[in-house]
């Protein structure tokens, strides 16, 4: 393979526009003698002559008229590339993609998303808004740069970057009995019809599994797999709902209201998740970045 430099390659195109190797010399900023032996040594690594030394004006060979269309393109290439690695390193462009969990992707990562795009319009995001289960898939097969979900801290190949606690509440209809109180234990929730989520979500195995530990026996009325079919079937007093307190922040219906679940208080962690072995790209740090500090701000 040639051992050819880029400095060559300049030093050709400069003297073949220019002429003279002093006009040349001066244009790219070296002495004259520099780039006559940078002129040479490219001629030596292509093995041909590239310019025709025998006239006052340096004139290309057949060879040089040759190479002058490939150095050029060649040399453009390379601006190219590095202007395009600054757009990235200055957020002038680059992409971000994010998995979140569904009530997040509804509620705080739109406003993120906003707050970014007005800073940084020339960077594409993309948001799927998927299940817990799905997250840490999409991340660890590389189809997305950052997910936001729920503490598990099982994975080794994955960092988790806390957002904020979240505990579950009780969704109910403002004409329910629940209404009068300003907190409700679990035991309050022994025979109620409930809106449950589907079995396999994290939210309604952690939920089961209080009501079994604490024998509350109740009614399941619905199994649905969308936090806004769960309090819309709530906002028709058919049911209670227990969920993410975070949930409130949807557009909850009207006719809902809410109280702190206790004894015991069960909270979550809602996290940041990337990839411990992976650089992130300068757009995903800076949404990462911007996504902690706006969590933070909301606390």
């Amino acid at each position: 393979m040639k051992n050819i430099s880029l400095k060559q390659i300049r030093a050709f195109i400069a003297v073949a526009e220019l002429g003279k190797f002093r006009l040349a010399a001066e244009h790219i900023g070296v002495t004259q003698s520099a780039i006559s032996v940078l002129i040479k040594e490219l001629e030596y690594q292509l093995g041909v002559v590239l310019f025709d030394r025998h006239t006052r004006m340096v004139g290309l060979t057949f060879a040089g008229e040759t190479f002058l269309p490939l150095a050029r393109r060649i040399s453009g290439q390379v601006e190219d590339a590095v202007q395009a690695m600054d757009d990235l390193a200055t957020l002038r462009s680059g992409r971000v993609s994010v998995a979140s969990a569904i009530v997040l992707a509804s509620t705080l990562v739109p406003e993120v998303i906003a707050e970014f795009k007005r800073t940084h319009p020339d960077v594409e995001v993309s948001l799927t808004d998927v299940s817990e289960q799905r997250i840490r898939d999409l991340l660890i097969d590389g189809e997305v740069d950052i997910g936001i979900g729920t503490s598990r801290k099982i994975e080794a190949n994955i960092r988790e970057h806390r957002l904020f606690s979240d505990r579950l509440a009780v969704f109910f209809h403002k004409e329910h009995e629940f209404r009068k109180r300003k907190v409700l234990k679990w035991t309050d929730l022994e025979g109620q019809d409930i809106v449950g989520f589907a079995s396999d979500s994290p939210i309604q195995t952690i939920v089961d599994r209080v009501l079994n530990n604490n024998e509350i026996n109740t009614r399941l009325a619905f199994s649905v797999s969308f936090s806004t079919t769960m309090l819309s079937l709530v906002n028709q007093g058919l049911g209670i709902c227990i969920a993410p307190e975070h949930s409130h922040r949807l557009s909850v219906p009207t006719e809902t209201e809410l109280r702190p679940l206790v004894e015991p208080e069960i909270r979550r962690e809602i996290v940041a998740l990337t990839l411990r072995e992976h650089m992130p790209s300068p757009s995903a740090r800076s949404f990462l970045d911007l996504l902690l500090s706006r969590a933070s701000r909301q606390k």
